[in-house]
């Protein structure tokens, strides 16, 4: 009896501890307005690396088409983009300048990943960004300084 009831308390330990490692991240960003005569809505993706593991979060792309360009993305389309076609359910319509705010669960079991954001435009710029979260380290944000085609990241731990 008392080994049953020391393996459901070592049970559930376990299973509180798996609880308060899963993630959720908030990522606040910015698509800034390009001084361009002709402007295109970037295509914009953001996923979460472990390793060789990744998880798709969010692909703006257009919408109601075979979509060519989602190759512009290149890491992404590199490394998970072309192998995964289930990526529907986490796609949207590309977004013109502003202030944006997504939220995210990462893998349960991951504590240490890299967190990447892409943007490209056609006939513009791309930008790559990544951030590299521990989940044990007590660090609850993260900042990504702005590039070409994305404005600053604020990354949030939650």
């Amino acid at each position: 009896m008392r080994s049953l009831i020391n393996k459901t308390l070592l049970g559930a330990a376990l299973g509180m501890a798996s609880l308060a490692q899963a993630a959720t991240v908030e990522v606040a960003f910015e698509i800034p307005r390009p001084d361009a005569e002709r402007y295109a809505k970037p295509y914009v993706a953001i996923w979460a690396e472990q390793g060789r593991d990744s998880e798709h979060l969010l692909v703006w792309h257009l919408q109601g088409e075979k979509d060519k360009w989602l190759s512009d993305l290149r890491r992404w389309w590199r490394k998970v983009g072309r192998y995964d076609h289930h990526i529907d359910g986490l796609t949207g319509a590309t977004k013109g300048p502003g202030h944006y705010s997504e939220t995210f669960n990462v893998n349960d079991d991951w504590d240490k990943f890299t967190l990447y954001v892409e943007a490209a435009r056609e006939n513009g710029g791309r930008s790559l960004v990544k951030a590299k979260i521990d989940l044990n380290d007590g660090q609850s944000q993260y900042r990504i300084p702005a590039e070409d085609e994305l404005g600053d990241i604020l990354i949030t731990v939650k």
